[in-house]
């Protein structure tokens, strides 16, 4: 009980000791400055120096010419958005690093800027364009465009022939290599002055999920194998070139058996702690004109190497 007098006490003392009126007081609100802002920094303000100076935008800059720069090209063979020609017999065909959905609209645009071309038929599901006819050594001819997305992701492979009429039919002939040389060189030029590509065509959108190579499980035997959708000639020469972007040793090679010799270098096994080097076969087999199979083959069959191998040359073909 003492101490809650005491207590009362004290807070009666400190609420008449506080003024509310001054506690509340703002007199610096009503302090009177008479001194200048000159004779507060000592010198002249006219001398004062101004570190950021705002421009006075009155001041009109002399108009000068510019000339522009091209703007960059799309195509270009330093990085995946390259183009290139490609021969190999009587096949030839243009590489684009660009999905055929945006291949498409441009081939498109080239037809109907060659005063000499019409844009004939079209089967988008197929990737086929077609010109009109026109008249070529005195027969009725016509180009036609194959478009396919191409071994690796995100590229396109155009392929052009000449289709001739004979009676009621048009016709795939031999090609007249000055005529295609010359057209294809035409086409070349028109993508590599097309410029940035943003455009897509929606109804060749199909084209861009069309796998050119498939991996797959022989229920046969268990390999693991790659199917292509390419001739022979063209897989093989594609398979030599992703040994040698795979760093795999090819030691020999066979083009009439089609057969790659590889040296491989295996793991030291329990019973033998030296490195095995093994002589592998990486066989292409031609199934139809434009199908082929990639397999391995080894005298000790080992299953998980051959996943290996295949799995190394896929990544490099796609």
């Amino acid at each position: 009980m003492k101490k809650i007098s005491i207590f009362l006490i004290l807070l009666l003392f400190l609420s008449c000791a506080s003024d509310p009126e001054q506690a509340r007081s703002n007199k610096y609100l009503n302090e009177e400055n008479n001194e200048s802002i000159e004779k507060i920094l000592g010198k002249d303000i006219d001398n004062v120096i101004d570190f950021y100076p705002i421009p006075d935008t009155k001041i009109q800059l002399p108009r000068q010419a510019y000339e522009l720069p091209l703007p960059n090209q799309f195509f270009s063979a330093e990085n995946k958005n390259e183009i290139r020609l490609h021969s190999l017999g009587e096949i030839r065909w243009i590489y684009l690093g660009i999905e055929p959905s945006k291949v498409w609209p441009i081939i498109e645009e080239f037809i109907q800027n060659d005063d000499s071309l019409n844009v004939g038929a079209i089967d988008p599901n197929q990737g086929v364009i077609e010109t009109q006819s026109f008249e070529h050594l005195g027969a009725s001819s016509k180009f036609q465009y194959k478009l396919e997305r191409g071994l690796q992701r995100e590229s396109s492979e155009l392929f052009i022939s000449q289709l001739v009429k004979e009676k009621d039919n048009w016709v795939k002939v031999k090609l007249d290599t000055e005529l295609i040389e010359n057209h294809s060189r035409l086409l070349l030029d028109h993508f590599s002055n097309s410029g940035p590509v943003s455009g897509t065509s929606l109804v060749a959108l199909n084209l861009n999920n069309e796998d050119k190579a498939i991996v797959y499980e022989d229920e046969n035997d268990g390999e693991t194998k790659i199917k292509v959708m390419i001739s022979f000639p063209r897989a093989w020469a594609a398979v030599e070139r992703s040994l040698t972007i795979a760093g795999l040793d090819l030691v020999d090679k066979n083009r009439d058996e089609g057969k790659f010799y590889l040296s491989w270098k295996g793991s030291p096994s329990f019973f033998n702690r030296n490195e095995n080097n093994r002589v592998i076969q990486v066989r292409i087999e031609k199934v139809e004109e434009d199908i082929s199979i990639i397999s391995i083959f080894m005298e000790n069959k080992d299953l998980e190497v051959s996943k290996e191998i295949i799995s190394q040359i896929n990544q490099a073909l796609t």
